[in-house]
């Protein structure tokens, strides 16, 4: 017995579509050189550019229009799908649920790796910048890593103006974070030799708490082009949040990258409390990396050494976290890191964890 695919049945259309953009995935897989001229060099530019000129001009969020647009067009066909089976008890058989829900999952993933998520295959930053990553850092590498930031964090804090050892607020940081974080984010992907064209937006996302909830600080949406962060993160860690998200929409998949590109964001800035976002939030990478060597006691004993305002900040960070709990706390986490698996990045979630590498071998490359 074969299956067949309807010709003139639209379902059939985006099935096509989605398998053909499948096809080409596989095939950028194994030739990222490929994908980086023609993809990640050569369309998206374009894609972005259109994302920009259109819904990045709106004064709010797209994510709400297309959010209120799926419900409209979903939520009937739900409660029909719902008033058939369960009101009036009719059989699934012969119906084309199946066949209408994979039509459904093929148009997505035809749109998401059309608009973005073909730039997972491209060349990795760390081989097209020129630095030397090695796969795994030792203890005593990640320990001269641990005291350089450590030192670096207490130090430049004390130069911020006005400073004293309550948290930092927002009143430190511009007004205009967007538009400055994106600036600094353009001046490293010009220095490196990628496109920065276009204005990727950062929108701050509300009502607060909705990406926290979710176990989420900041949201890339390829269907809208605009990368999120969750209105109520706490200020310091908002400068550093906005250049990762908004690097995703310069074409970078990978999440320790674009840690890696909020932190060179971060420490490009003349405002030091932007600078010090960069540092601390590279901090808390560097210190979950060192968890992995150490017992929670000999841990508890090397934190201690930072300073009472570097304390108190981090408190203040968790804090604002801790005010969203999430509503189903191991979901959001599993479900991405098998999303994060399946487009290639071996680690997973914990690809995050990274960014210590990329930076140690950026630092040791450029002294």
């Amino acid at each position: 017995m074969t299956f067949k695919l309807p010709k003139n049945d639209r379902r059939s259309t985006w099935i096509r579509l989605g398998l053909g953009a499948i096809i080409i995935r596989i095939i950028f897989a194994f030739f990222p050189q490929l994908c980086e001229s023609l993809y990640s060099r050569g369309i998206y530019p374009w894609i972005r550019t259109f994302f920009d000129e259109t819904i990045g001009r709106l004064p709010f969020a797209g994510i709400y229009i297309l959010t209120g647009v799926f419900l409209l067009w979903a939520l009937p066909k739900i409660w029909k799908f719902l008033f058939s089976v369960l009101i009036r008890r009719q059989s699934l058989r012969g119906k084309g649920y199946g066949f209408t829900f994979l039509s459904f999952c093929s148009a997505v993933i035809f749109w998401f790796l059309l608009l973005w998520g073909y730039n997972y295959a491209r060349i990795p930053m760390a081989q097209q910048i020129g630095i030397n990553v090695p796969e795994t850092m030792t203890f005593q590498e990640v320990w001269d890593e641990a005291q350089y930031i450590t030192k670096t964090c207490i130090a430049l804090r004390n130069k911020i103006p006005n400073i004293d050892t309550n948290p930092i607020n927002a009143s430190f940081y511009p007004e205009n974070l967007e538009e400055e974080m994106r600036t600094l984010l353009k001046q490293v992907l010009n220095e490196y030799g990628y496109d920065n064209s276009g204005n990727v937006r950062g929108r701050f996302l509300k009502p607060n708490g909705i990406l926290l909830r979710f176990s989420s600080s900041g949201l890339y949406f390829p269907f809208t082009g605009e990368g999120h962060i969750d209105n109520d993160l706490h200020p310091i860690t908002k400068p550093f949040t906005l250049a990762h998200e908004m690097g995703h929409g310069y074409g970078f998949g990978n999440e320790a990258v674009c840690n890696f590109l909020g932190f060179l964001s971060c420490i490009r800035s003349k405002n030091k409390a932007i600078q010090y976002s960069g540092y601390i939030m590279y901090w808390r990478y560097v210190y979950g990396a060192l968890m992995e060597f150490m017992t929670e006691e000999e841990y508890l004993v090397e934190r201690s050494k930072i300073s009472r305002g570097m304390h108190n900040d981090i408190e203040a960070i968790y804090a604002a976290q801790d005010k969203h709990p999430p509503f189903i706390p191991f979901l959001q986490p599993a479900v991405y890191d098998v999303f994060l698996k399946v487009q290639g990045i071996r680690d997973g979630i914990k690809s995050y964890n990274k960014v210590v590498i990329l930076v140690s071998s950026w630092r040791n490359k450029n002294n």
